[in-house]
């Protein structure tokens, strides 16, 4: 862009941008925006420890002593680049820095606006009137303790893992957790009878396993967290239902990408918290995993509302879902982002557009007319069900 002479002494030319070459200088010139006052910061900072008195020739004479010296200040608080991966705001750095714990509070905004973040400033006591759940998928981070090698000690380990980290968000607002659990039952497996894989198709469970699934459930119930099944839904459903019911903020704890369609200005996704032991106190510390939806479309240019409509595309192998012949992970996210909706896809396919390959569809009116409704069903998540409301951390 600034080849053509597009930016001028406070003065942007617009003209003739296409909306793909507005898009592209858009996100350009917001990532200045966001990282510009660190760099003002750092510069503030080197300069007075490297010439102390006369630091302010490093500088013009208009510009704001004041705001230098903010800027260096938050960046004391924050001094490695590491300290500053979270996808927050400059304005969400420095409303938090001066708390001792400004790296949690920091995760507890990603997805926020500053304006957002602003309304509930810098104080534990202000985030904690409002609402917030944490919905666990138990089922999942059962498996992962089991696999790893835990063993029988599988249940013993999330359920401490889980009071732990429900403990540690205490401080940073959370109000309500719930932890959730497959049934026994599925009832996707039903829409996938005949097919060659069913769904999820899976090797009997180790019946010590399954012990393990039962007893991480008793040992919740004993801390009094509240425990959350339906008979024939999985524990996604649940969660998902928790995301579009709950009056307030809502962080689902797993990894599972299905999920990704739950993510909206007031859901984000924890995808793991790892412990690591203070090598100076032993005290345990956590690295949260966090994923706002901002971060979600920068890293797939993807709407969490088109994310089902990808997966139908794209298909799991994994879990036995098709998806359509022939087109891969990379297709289904460039079709999506071509015609935005699986409907406009069908339609260009049937209409011949050039846009899409003759193979592709062929493939593609072949899967709308056979397992296209099918396969919505199976990865579309359940909004729906009745789930309960008590769901308060219990200590």
């Amino acid at each position: 862009m600034t080849e053509d002479n597009r930016f001028r002494k406070r003065f942007l030319d617009c003209s003739n941008l296409t909306i793909e070459e507005a898009e592209d200088l858009g996100k350009h010139l917001a990532s200045l925006q966001r990282d510009i006052q660190f760099w003002c910061g750092d510069l503030a900072k080197y300069a007075e420890a490297r010439w102390p008195d006369t630091h302010t020739q490093v500088w013009p004479e208009w510009i704001s002593p004041g705001m230098l010296a903010r800027t260096a200040g938050v960046c004391r608080m924050y001094p490695r680049e590491e300290d500053r991966e979270h996808e927050a705001t400059y304005t969400q750095y420095m409303q938090v820095s001066k708390k001792p714990n400004h790296f949690e509070l920091l995760a507890g905004v990603v997805g926020q606006t500053s304006d957002e973040s602003r309304k509930k400033p810098n104080s534990e006591a202000a985030t904690a009137k409002d609402p917030w759940l944490l919905a666990v998928d138990t089922n999942y981070f059962l498996h992962r303790f089991w696999f790893s090698g835990a063993g029988v000690e599988a249940a013993q380990g999330v359920s401490d893992w889980i009071e732990r980290t429900v403990d540690r968000l205490l401080a940073k607002g959370l109000t309500d957790c719930v932890c959730c659990f497959d049934s026994r039952t599925n009832h996707r497996k039903g829409l996938t009878e005949g097919w060659d894989a069913p769904y999820k198709p899976r090797p009997a469970k180790d019946p010590e396993l399954g012990q393990q699934l039962n007893l991480v459930r008793e040992l919740l119930e004993k801390k009094n967290f509240a425990c959350v099944s339906q008979e024939g839904m999985e524990a996604d459903d649940v969660m998902s239902s928790y995301a579009a019911q709950f009056d307030g903020r809502v962080t689902l704890m797993t990894q599972d990408k299905d999920m990704r369609q739950c993510l909206s200005d007031h859901v984000n996704m924890l995808l793991d918290v790892d412990w690591m032991e203070n090598p100076t106190s032993g005290e345990l510390l956590p690295d949260y995993k966090w994923l706002s939806k901002a971060a979600h479309i920068k890293a797939t240019g993807l709407d969490p509302k088109q994310w089902t409509e990808f997966q139908m595309l794209m298909g799991d192998s994994v879990d036995g879902i098709k998806g359509c012949p022939g087109i891969g992970e990379k297709g289904a996210a460039d079709l999506i982002k071509e015609f935005e909706t699986l409907e406009a896809v069908f339609f260009a396919a049937a209409a011949e557009d050039e846009r899409i390959k003759e193979k592709k569809r062929v493939a593609l009116i072949e899967f709308r007319d056979s397992t296209a409704d099918v396969t919505r069903q199976l990865v579309t998540l359940k909004t729906d069900l009745k789930v309960t409301a008590v769901t308060k951390v219990p200590f």
